[in-house]
């Protein structure tokens, strides 16, 4: 195993340490068992490789969480999903241990990299299912999910003809449990978000700011996949346009979110809203959602630099070359008009 995945497993150990003793009130003791059987199940998938070892991680982190949120401290809940059951923290380490190791052995099962697609997309399922449980505010929890079931439907349609790269599956799966964990609550609401407000003394929740800025950092490499494998694109145009599109994405969804919120008024509209009180808003999410994409593209950029810096130089210099001479406009259109 190279020196990086086991820090990787290190770092991953420690958060297990620090999270069960903050979420589930563990002794040094819990919490010391907690952490060493995740860091030995997540080293031991990183040994049978490195699809085995994303898949577990992730089904281990998303369904823990998801179990906290919706069994953990069951209180203020509505909808007609309301299931007044609280798990002990031990049943939720095993079962997500348990996920997770069916995640592993469906991967290993093929031993094929297109068994990943599935897996994101039935671990997302089962996720969506455990948090539309206990849901907080009922009303927003729909408006909030009115996009997230037609999105993972598409990507599940489009997938035989245009496979995306399972790098941007594995993106796509972590910005869509940010979105879901933070709809269980109401984004205003996230109990990540108050323990971030308490840390750093700030005057409001800022999950809602993570998540935009998530929206860039996680989604801008996926957009580019599309962009590049479609228009052929190269160069500087490569890493441009993917932060000009979720710039472009960021404005549409704030002035579907004005629009919804108009329409609903009231509780729900604010809820939905989640501004705080905060008039600039949807202007500090769209500016986070364009920095994360921006964040994104340079790291990207940097890695293609490293690796191919004789092309890498070329292809951007030959980005701005004119490929067609000819003047459009009112040229074109004489021209069609003979």
């Amino acid at each position: 195993m190279n020196k990086p995945l086991l820090l990787t497993t290190l770092a991953l150990a420690i958060i297990v340490f620090y999270f069960t003793g903050a979420a589930f009130s563990f002794s040094i003791l819990e919490q010391t068992i907690a952490a060493t059987a995740a860091f030995l199940l997540f080293l031991s998938a990183a040994m049978r490789g490195m699809y085995q070892y994303f898949v577990t991680t992730l089904a281990a982190f998303s369904v823990s969480l998801s179990l906290g949120c919706a069994f953990l401290n069951v209180k203020e809940v509505t909808g007609p999903f309301v299931v007044n059951l609280t798990l002990n923290p031990w049943l939720i380490i095993i079962f997500s241990a348990l996920v997770a190791g069916g995640a592993w052995l469906w991967q290993e099962k093929g031993k094929s990299k297109k068994r990943f697609a599935a897996i994101m997309l039935w671990l997302f399922v089962l996720n969506w299912i455990i948090l539309a449980v206990n849901v907080k505010f009922y009303d927003d929890w729909k408006m909030e999910n009115w996009l997230t079931v037609p999105f993972v439907i598409v990507i599940y349609l489009t997938h035989r003809w245009f496979k995306l790269s399972n790098l941007s599956y594995g993106l796509i799966f972590l910005f869509m449990m940010l979105h879901i964990y933070g709809s269980h609550y109401t984004y205003s609401d996230v109990p990540f978000g108050f323990w971030l407000q308490d840390v750093f003394d700030a005057a409001r929740n800022h999950y809602d700011r993570i998540v935009h800025f998530s929206f860039g950092l996680l989604l801008a490499y996926p957009i580019r996949e599309i962009i590049v494998r479609i228009s052929d694109t190269k160069g500087f145009w490569g890493y441009w346009f993917p932060v000009e599109f979720v710039l472009a994405f960021s404005a549409i969804y704030e002035l579907m979110e004005w629009g919804i919120a108009v329409i609903f008024g009231g509780d729900l509209g604010v809820a939905y809203l989640g501004t705080q009180g905060d008039v600039w808003d949807a202007q500090k999410d769209m500016f986070l959602a364009g920095l994360g994409s921006f964040i994104a593209m340079s790291i990207i950029a940097l890695i293609v630099w490293y690796y191919r810096r004789s092309d890498f130089w070329r292809e951007f210099w030959e980005s701005f070359s004119v490929k067609r001479k000819e003047a459009l406009g009112e040229e074109a259109l004489k021209k069609m008009r003979r």
